[in-house]
């Protein structure tokens, strides 16, 4: 039994020798430590030639089996660092997901296996929580995933001159007219990857660190730590969120109390947002209100007190669908024979032979929607939808009392 206990480490010796040789040759090793390979995707040769071998001959050596799990560390790795970088481009379903990983990391970089690859899958989502702390979500109606938040490991740093540049880019493109459309989507995706901390300053940055001619139309109203972190945590969540809201609109300035489901929070014109379903409104004098609406409310008009809080309550993803409303309007020759901005979902544009053009879309938020339209000024007239028309002659008549017209 010794002698042929030695033949084998002897025969183990011999052919680890041979490897390694090969190996210095094709530089897998270096200073005595093996060096992941270079290829541009998929399971090197020289490892597959090394367990193939290793099989052969009946042995197993330590140094092998911890290079071998290094490798599938170091793959399973790199499947992560692929999901969190193609969500970073968007919503995306899990065939989608799974493609870019093998894109990027080789095509053997998930097992082929239908059911195996599926586990595979669940697991790089529970490791791109656990390991990199990103948040995302998934939607069930239209079956894909949405980064929330990448993580501390992949958010922007910027320097304070550049937190500042975005947040005068935030103010001085907020109308989303023609080109400005785009430069209002890279500020979102930037915002998206800023800290939370850094996010929060952009509201209530001094606007005299700002030595440029712009408007400087943005609150300078801080939003409490209390009131954000709560905030975020029950949007990130799913929870049912209470709280008091006092708005500049309530003529008695009593605070009105709400119960929502949280729906995002965004950042829009130099002001963060909830967007969320209302399922309950109770105003100063005890009224209630049930009817689910889809708002938005104004972070630092929501009040830091005893009222603020998350339930227990797990609501479902998504709660709701948001409302579609139509949107349309007929743009005057003088606007209509340039380039037309696509505002809203599913734009759709007809020009006619006296150079106006009507245009269609929808919209799930009709305050934002008429303050686009009457950007245009006389150069637009809404025809529709009902909801938009109401909205759109209630501003107009306003205006009208105040500048004294009959």
């Amino acid at each position: 039994m010794e002698g042929s206990s030695s033949m084998i480490k002897m025969r183990s010796f011999i052919v680890w020798a041979f490897l390694r040789r090969i190996y210095h040759k094709i530089g897998l090793f270096r200073h005595g430590e093996a060096v992941a390979p270079r290829a541009q995707g998929g399971i090197d040769l020289g490892f597959v030639l090394l367990y193939t071998v290793n099989g052969w001959f009946g042995f197993v050596d330590g140094d092998m089996i911890v290079m071998k799990k290094r490798r599938g560390e170091w793959v399973t790795f790199l499947r992560v660092l692929a999901i969190l970088q193609r969500l970073q481009r968007g919503p995306a379903t899990a065939e989608e997901l799974i493609t870019a990983v093998i894109k990027l990391v080789g095509p053997d970089a998930y097992p082929s296996g239908g059911t195996a690859r599926r586990a595979a899958f669940k697991h790089d989502r529970e490791r791109l929580r656990a390991w990199l702390q990103a948040q995302f979500a998934y939607d069930a109606s239209t079956k894909c995933y949405y980064l929330i938040d990448p993580g501390p490991f992949f958010r922007l740093a910027l320097s304070d001159e550049s937190l500042l540049g975005v947040q005068l880019l935030s103010r001085e493109f907020d109308n989303g007219m023609g080109m400005r459309t785009h430069i209002r989507s890279l500020i979102a995706e930037i915002m998206a990857r800023l800290s939370p901390d850094e996010r929060r300053s952009l509201e209530h940055q001094g606007d005299e660190r700002i030595a440029l001619d712009v408007r400087q139309d943005v609150d300078r109203g801080k939003i409490p730590e209390r009131v954000w972190q709560t905030v975020c945590r029950a949007t990130v969540q799913h929870r049912k969120l209470s709280f008091r809201h006092l708005s500049p609109s309530v003529d008695d300035r009593r605070p009105i109390y709400y119960e929502v489901a949280p729906q995002r929070v965004f950042y829009r014109d130099g002001h963060w947002y909830l967007r969320a379903w209302r399922l309950l409104k109770r105003d100063a004098d005890g009224r209630d209100d049930r009817e689910e609406v889809y708002v938005r409310f104004r972070l630092n008009y929501i009040l830091d007190d005893e009222w603020l809080r998350i339930w227990p309550t797990v609501l479902p993803v998504p709660y709701r669908r948001p409302p579609r409303f139509l949107v349309h309007y007929l743009l005057k020759p003088e606007i209509g024979r340039g380039e037309i901005s696509h505002h809203f979902e599913e734009t759709n544009i007809t020009r006619h032979a006296d150079g106006s053009a009507e245009v269609r879309g929808y919209t799930d938020d009709l305050w934002e929607a008429t303050r686009v339209l009457l950007s245009y000024g006389e150069g637009c007239v809404v025809l529709g939808g009902h909801e938009l028309r109401r909205e759109m002659l209630r501003r107009v008549k306003g205006m009208v009392r105040n500048y004294e017209l009959s």
